[in-house]
């Protein structure tokens, strides 16, 4: 063989020992990053699992904060409508911004009010007019969110309110109420009043209580019940009774018969009524037509012509006396206060007469 030939054949078998050798390697390498890749893919894809499931569950918190953001916001409202049911300014004011504005619409508080300074001024004004407030929206309050930390609320709200200057004029404010409430973590409630729109209308209960008689006829009807039991009480004789339709400072102007005078303050008038009673062991009475009577802001008049028939005690200068008639003329002034009608002043004028007089023919009697 030539030396050439056998050259060849030891470097064939070289190149066929170094590419198995190479090509073992390769399939080694190939087989060990294969499961490499495998096992990447694997861990991307448990990743990928984790990331799904941390969306959904931030998914599920966000959802669940901006549920706590919209009670937050409606709870402010809420508390802000009461606290002015309330009618304490400090606690109406720690609901708004620095920089909060407040626009109101109708009545006489008209205006747009700019900073905590000018708000609370208006509102120590409403506190003022009114001495009883109560509330309630007419149907659920609507919460929007705007963005992420801000939010409106609105509702159709009625304040239930008795002016200071006449408490007994109650009557509704019919309130359409809009609020922006900015996130804050100062506030009480998370949130602060930033801008408030308050338009209001006046109505009268009558407007919104279907059947509702009228404040002027409950008004006239309460006084018309204490003039008769005034009255009735003179009868029954009980000075107690009469004198606690009395205010402490009233005055009793009593004309005509043996007890005429001016009679200024409870004792007096307990004194005059003392001896009244103390002439006549029997008394009946009726008012000849119904009372007249005026209503003007807290003060009122009842007036009334009345017929008393009295029956006097017998006295040894009159042991067996004739019942008499006294035909009076009542004028009763009220004012309003503390919640009730006082009687302030009555002008008694009396003119004793013959029981003949209102009944000709009747006989007056004579008793024992």
């Amino acid at each position: 063989m030539k030396t050439s030939t056998v050259a060849l054949t030891v470097i064939a078998v070289i190149f066929i020992i170094t590419t198995g050798v190479y090509a073992s390697m390769y399939y080694s390498s190939m087989s060990a990053y294969s499961a490499e890749i495998s096992s990447k893919n694997s861990e991307i894809s448990t990743l990928t699992s984790q990331v799904s499931s941390d969306n959904s569950k931030i998914s599920s918190l966000s959802s669940e904060l901006a549920g706590y953001m919209e009670q937050g916001a409606l709870a402010t409202a809420m508390s802000h409508w009461n606290n002015i049911a309330i009618e304490n300014t400090s606690l109406i004011m720690q609901n708004y911004a620095p920089n909060a504005a407040l626009k109101w619409v109708g009545g006489p508080l008209s205006g747009t009010y700019s900073g905590t300074s000018q708000i609370s001024s208006v509102w120590n004004k409403f506190t003022n007019l009114y001495e009883t407030v109560y509330w309630y929206t007419i149907v659920p309050p609507k919460v929007m969110q705007v963005n992420s930390s801000y939010y409106m609320v609105s509702a159709p709200v009625q304040f239930f309110v008795a002016p200071t200057s006449n408490p007994e004029n109650i009557f509704v404010l019919n309130v359409t109420e809009t609020l922006g409430l900015a996130a804050s973590t100062s506030a009480p409630t998370g949130f602060l009043i930033q801008n408030e729109v308050w338009t209001v209308k006046p109505l009268p209960l009558t407007d919104v209580i279907a059947g509702y008689p009228g404040q002027n006829v409950l008004v006239n009807d309460e006084l018309l019940a204490n003039a008769y039991a005034h009255w009735n009480n003179i009868a029954i004789e009980n000075t107690s009774l009469i004198m606690q339709e009395y205010a402490p400072n009233a005055q009793l102007v009593w004309l005509g018969g043996p007890l005429n005078g001016t009679y200024n303050g409870v004792t007096a008038i307990n004194t005059t009524w003392t001896k009244f009673v103390n002439f006549y062991e029997y008394v009946v009475w009726y008012a000849e037509e119904p009372p007249a009577l005026s209503v003007s802001g807290t003060s009122a008049t009842v007036s009334a012509q009345l017929q008393f028939i009295v029956f006097p005690f017998p006295t040894s200068s009159n042991p067996t006396p004739h019942a008499i008639l006294l035909n009076v003329n009542d004028t009763l002034t009220y004012q309003f206060s503390s919640g009730s009608w006082m009687l302030v002043h009555e002008t008694w004028k009396v003119a004793p007469a013959p029981i003949s007089s209102a009944a000709p023919g009747y006989s007056t009697p004579v008793y024992s």
